[in-house]
């Protein structure tokens, strides 16, 4: 069973170009902008932590929501 967690963006912009770029269906990780934030189902745990640093290192997160993500795994 798919594992679920939710990653904060700095506007609803930004979590739907976090969207769009995570969203991998073919690997079974499932990224979905929910207002501003990016709901993340998953399989393998680095892929949170991989999406949690692209949208800090785009600026599409802050460093306390990339974190966030990262300590809940």
């Amino acid at each position: 069973m798919p594992d679920v967690t939710r990653l904060e963006c700095l506007s609803p912009a930004s979590a739907q170009a976090v969207a769009a770029e995570a969203d991998m269906p073919e690997q079974k990780h499932r990224a979905r902008a929910d207002g501003s934030g990016v709901v993340l189902t998953y399989i393998d745990k680095r892929y949170p932590l991989d999406v949690a640093e692209w949208a800090f290192e785009h600026g599409h997160a802050d460093d306390p929501s990339a974190a966030a993500v990262i300590a809940g795994l």
